[in-house]
């Protein structure tokens, strides 16, 4: 800060000047003034001229250096409330951007919880968890839920009169679990198929009838069908997104001919159909892989709607059977909890070592191991394999167990 001040000689008033005597708070600068004419003043002094001002004896000088103080003082001030007025925005704006993150993120999970509700149970979930960690208690056959609730009080019922002549016929039957079916199936409305879980589905297709003789392996042209079904399916669907998803969608765009390496047969027994190795595998050799042959659900009610639309398009109700019992639950990463995937091809017909086998002729475990992020997998041979051997799998490697209610079936 610059100081400016005129001297003036005593009793000497500017004309223009106002007066100032009841309000100068520097009466001692005209005193100064005055006393520049003094004869009592040295020479230093007079050699001094102004400096005087600066004196520390000199009552206006301490006055000025007051001024000047009050002056910082205030700088200071006004210096502390900027700063203390940019922390409070700086604090604001950062506790604007935490509750924005947040709000984001709070969206992001409820909209994920209303598009995928899980309705499966603690119980459900701790048995998943038992069969991962104990393998004493691995059912492989788990992979299909729990079964069909044939105790569950359900409103429709069709009376003796209307009874469709195949349920009336398996009514009649000698084989229990035909009759099982049978009852389930006059409880299930086909107005409300929408609602059907994976069980309620399965017996509404009647697939333990459809399983009672052994199902034919399904030509690469049927596959073939089968696929562009899929694609019309998808280009007409009126929900092709669930929440923030895609409602289902190819795994990815590769190909593959697994033919080289496996080959559909009829095992036999409980399995069905299965597969066998095509030549001589060395352990590590990729047998076959996910590609864009491999269908993801992200909600258990697209996969409901394609399978009633195959009905539709399709002769065979035993196609939906097939669909129903090659499909399963798989956890995913970064996406939906759950998705239920089916491969269109012969990869589905891979059993498990659980389910048994040619445990006379063969080693009954694994000798295929399969690994990789979400459906997109890989399965390779986990030991040396001869040719015209049964590959089988380990469901544990991508199967979320008792999860079809997770999927909203």
């Amino acid at each position: 800060m610059v100081l400016h001040s005129t001297i003036t000689e005593e009793n000497e008033v500017p004309p223009s000047a106002p007066d100032l005597s009841s309000l100068s708070p520097l009466p001692s600068l005209e005193a100064a003034g005055s006393s520049s004419s003094d004869n009592n003043m040295s020479p230093a002094e007079q050699e001094g001229g102004n400096d005087i001002l600066s004196s520390p004896s000199n009552p206006a000088s301490s006055t000025i250096d007051a001024s000047n103080n009050k002056g910082e003082q205030r700088n200071e001030k006004h210096g502390d409330v900027k700063a203390a007025t940019k922390l409070w925005l700086d604090s604001m704006l950062s506790g604007y951007s935490f509750i924005w993150r947040l709000s984001i993120v709070l969206v992001l999970i409820l909209s994920w919880y209303y598009a995928y509700p899980t309705t499966g149970n603690t119980e459900q979930q701790g048995e998943m968890l038992e069969y991962e960690d104990d393998e004493e208690e691995y059912d492989p056959w788990s992979i299909w839920g729990d079964g069909f609730d044939f105790n569950k009080q359900r409103e429709f019922w069709i009376p003796d009169e209307d009874l469709p002549e195949d349920i009336a016929t398996d009514l009649q039957s000698t084989n229990e679990e035909l009759q099982r079916e049978a009852t389930a199936r006059r409880q299930l409305d086909p107005l409300k198929w929408d609602t059907f879980d994976y069980w309620e589905i399965y017996h509404y297709f009647a697939c333990t009838k459809v399983f009672t003789s052994p199902r034919p392996v399904w030509s690469e042209q049927l596959f073939r069908d089968t696929r562009d079904f899929y694609l019309d399916f998808v280009e007409n669907d009126d929900t092709p997104f669930v929440g923030l998803f895609r409602s289902t969608y190819q795994a990815n765009d590769d190909v593959y001919d697994m033919s080289k390496n496996a080959i559909p047969y009829q095992s036999g027994g409980e399995k069905g159909r299965g597969l066998k190795a095509a030549r001589d595998i060395k352990e590590g050799e990729v047998i076959f892989k996910s590609t864009n042959n491999t269908i993801i659900f992200n909600d258990g009610h697209t996969l409901r709607k394609f399978l009633f639309s195959m009905n539709d398009r399709f002769s065979d109700p035993g196609m939906v059977c097939d669909i129903l019992i090659w499909a399963w639950v798989q956890d995913m990463e970064g996406g939906t909890p759950f998705a239920g995937v089916v491969d269109l091809d012969n990869g589905n017909l891979l059993n498990d070592w659980g389910l048994g086998g040619s445990c006379e002729e063969q080693d009954c475990s694994a000798n295929i191991r399969c690994k990789g992020v979400n459906a997109a997998l890989s399965c390779y041979a986990s030991k040396d394999i001869i040719e015209g051997e049964e590959l089988l799998g380990d469901y544990s490697d991508f199967v979320s167990y008792h999860a079809w209610a997770d999927l909203g079936l």
